[in-house]
């Protein structure tokens, strides 16, 4: 199956089709040099969300479609992320520490939305190391 973003994020995946937004994610991963991951998607509604294992560590995701995008890490890896920007075709926006230890990265393709967003971020003391990313 060849598929990239195109297919789940800048248009609307199968809807209610768990199976097919996996294996979209999946193969889209893999064609861009992470052949050790596997998703599953948990929400095949918007936003939808897919959780995966790479390299011994749980990667999850999360986006609405032609608006943001989510990756959760227990640390920053710094490589995940550098592909997961070449998949989407643009640069993250901001990264933080939730209250649970998580490492977040996330992308908005609207600078209103990506600015309001960052605030929202700063306000709330249960995030750290709040910071804009330009990789």
């Amino acid at each position: 199956m060849a598929t990239n973003a195109t297919t789940w994020f800048y248009q609307e995946p199968e809807t209610g089709r768990p199976y097919m937004i996996s294996e979209r994610l999946t193969h889209t991963f893999w064609a861009n040099r992470l052949s050790g991951i596997y998703f599953k998607c948990t929400n095949a509604e918007p936003p939808y969300q897919a959780v995966g294992e790479w390299r011994g560590i749980t990667v999850e995701v999360e986006w609405e479609v032609k608006k943001w995008f989510a990756l959760r890490t227990p640390q920053e890896e710094r490589g995940l992320i550098t592909v997961c920007s070449e998949i989407l075709g643009f640069a993250p926006t901001l990264s933080y520490t939730d209250s649970e230890g998580r490492f977040i990265t996330e992308w908005y393709l609207d600078e209103t939305t990506a600015k309001a967003r960052i605030q929202e971020i700063q306000r709330d003391t249960n995030y750290t190391i709040v910071r804009r990313r330009s990789y």
